[in-house]
């Protein structure tokens, strides 16, 4: 037992506390440490926010959500594919009724492939390039002559082995 000391007074407990703990009353139990682990690992499982709302699920006031590995992977792909589809869709307002059009399907983008390739946008990065306008071929005067860029091939005179080789294949 512990003594009390003298001229100390009980700490003064307010009527709505006195009323909330009449509401509410505090529960507390003891157990082992591999039924803790257990529970946490349901709590973590379950979609109870507060420790209060997943034993109140238990009793049956809430119903308890566990939702199952397949699922867990279904909705973390789904909000990874909304996540990317936000940050790198190209989106722009329609010219005729205003609202906003995706390019998402295979004509669409060969569409802007074709236009961005058309305004010849090159890298903010890039120097300039001085390019030569093309010039027209010189007309070649009708008394000239070309030279033929593929000449004939002039045959070759036979070898002595040629011939013994190929008089071989002919018997």
């Amino acid at each position: 037992m512990t003594k009390s000391r003298k001229g100390t007074k009980p700490p003064k407990v307010y009527p709505t506390n006195q009323r909330y703990d009449k509401r509410v009353p505090t529960t507390s139990f003891r157990i082992d440490n591999g039924t803790v682990k257990k529970l946490y690992e349901i709590f973590a499982l379950s979609k109870a926010e507060t420790w209060g709302m997943f034993f109140r699920s238990l009793v049956g006031d809430y119903e308890l959500k566990l939702i199952s590995l397949e699922e867990a992977r279904k909705n973390g792909y789904q909000l990874g594919f909304r996540d990317a589809w936000s940050q790198y869709a190209v989106s722009f307002p329609c010219a005729k009724c205003g609202k906003t059009i995706f390019i998402n399907s295979p004509g669409k983008k060969d569409q802007v492939r074709e236009m961005l390739v058309e305004a010849k946008l090159a890298h903010e990065e890039c120097p300039k390039l001085n390019f030569r306008q093309p010039t027209s071929p010189k007309p070649i005067p009708p008394n000239m002559s070309r030279p033929n860029p593929n000449p004939p091939i002039m045959p070759m005179e036979k070898s002595a082995n040629q011939v013994k080789i190929l008089r071989f294949l002919q018997s």
